[in-house]
């Protein structure tokens, strides 16, 4: 029976790092595809898609507050909250009311007039503020004018504190308020994010795929021997030793089987190119059969043969197919001798050794200095 040890083999940094390479164009198309589904529907939003437009009136006075010097000023001031309170007032709107009725707009009702007023103090005291917000420049204009009415006169009389309101800078001119885009920000967010997905699922996809890249990969997760790929350097060394004969003087096997793994594989081309890759090796008598989950009366064959040679095709869910066969053989009581990756990515195979190479080579110079 075989012993699998997948699931125990630790994280292979270099073969993830090798694969994400190879997504690398799909990253870069995820990530462009969410910086502009988010910055697009943000700027859709906030600018194609923009409700009423809002315009505002903003008027300064100067406030004259009913103290000897400017210590006391701070006993008497009148704050934002007070402001607001005050313009926010039956007393107050009505005097506005006034003023329009006086300027031929007699349309504004006291409700909407409350909420279009309201009141700001910066940083002088003495310099408060009032922006009358509505969805017509001219309305704007109009409110505004009666608000800076009503301070002036009636508002500045009721209020003690107060000697005199004067209007410093009118707000005869109504500006739009605009939104403040921050579209840059929103398209790189979006990227970033897209960019952090997408490469979390693919890691996520990496370690949970129970793929074969690479030919050591099955003799650390199922301890079955590898020749190698059909193009390694090491296949016909592996070859010759893995089906020689034991007994001195002996040679090759030659009733050797080539047992597919996979359902789909064409057996008369794995025989042809494992024949063009070692021809002084695999004899005429080599077979190949299909795989057992496919036939699996081709075991009775593979119970006969000297050997048994496992083609296994490279990529995702193979690690699976190949279980299930190994299973199966087991309890058929059938030996694998040996196993070849097929259909592999050679040069995914020569960037990983090229890498495991420089690895060591740099430890190797570290531990000599030291």
């Amino acid at each position: 029976m075989w012993k699998g040890y997948y699931g125990k083999e630790p994280f292979d940094l270099r073969l993830a790092a090798l694969r994400l390479a190879y997504r690398l164009p799909l990253l870069v198309a995820v990530t462009l595809l969410g910086a502009l589904l988010t910055g697009g529907g943000y700027y859709a939003k906030n600018v194609l898609l923009r409700g009423e437009r809002i315009y505002t009136a903003t008027s300064f006075y100067r406030v004259e507050y009913a103290v000897d010097n400017v210590e006391d000023m701070m006993s008497v001031y009148i704050n934002e909250m007070s402001w607001n309170t005050y313009l926010q007032s039956r007393l107050f709107l009505d005097a506005v009311e006034a003023h329009l009725a006086e300027a031929g707009r007699e349309e504004f009702s006291g409700e909407e007039l409350g909420q279009a007023i309201s009141a700001e103090v910066l940083s002088d005291l003495r310099v408060p503020s009032t922006t009358v917000t509505t969805g017509d420049p001219e309305k704007s204009v109009a409110i505004a004018g009666a608000v800076e009415a009503a301070m002036a006169q009636e508002l500045a009389a009721e209020l003690s504190e107060i000697d005199s309101v004067t209007v410093i800078d009118p707000g005869d001119t109504a500006q739009e308020v605009r939104p403040v885009l921050r579209a840059g920000r929103v398209f790189l967010f979006g990227g970033i994010l897209a960019c952090f997905l997408t490469l979390t699922i693919l890691l996520l996809k990496e370690t949970g795929d129970d793929c074969i890249w690479l030919p050591g990969s099955i003799w650390k997760r199922y301890g079955i021997k590898t020749a190698g790929t059909i193009e390694s350097r090491e296949l016909a060394e592996n070859i010759r030793y893995f089906f020689s004969r034991e007994e001195s003087g002996g040679g090759m096997r030659e009733d050797v089987a080539v047992c597919l793994v996979q359902e789909g594989l064409d057996s008369a081309e794995v025989l042809k190119r494992l024949k063009e890759a070692c021809p002084d090796l695999v004899g005429d008598k080599w077979f190949a059969v299909p795989s057992p989950m496919e036939q699996p009366e081709a075991v009775r064959r593979l119970r006969e043969a000297e050997g048994v040679l496992l083609a296994v095709r490279a990529g995702s869910h193979a690690g699976r197919a190949l279980e299930r066969v190994l299973e199966y053989l087991g309890q058929q009581d059938c030996t694998v001798t040996a196993a070849v990756l097929w259909d592999a990515d050679e040069k995914l195979i020569r960037r990983y050794d090229f890498i495991r190479t420089g690895d060591a080579e740099s430890k190797g110079t570290k531990r000599g200095k030291a």
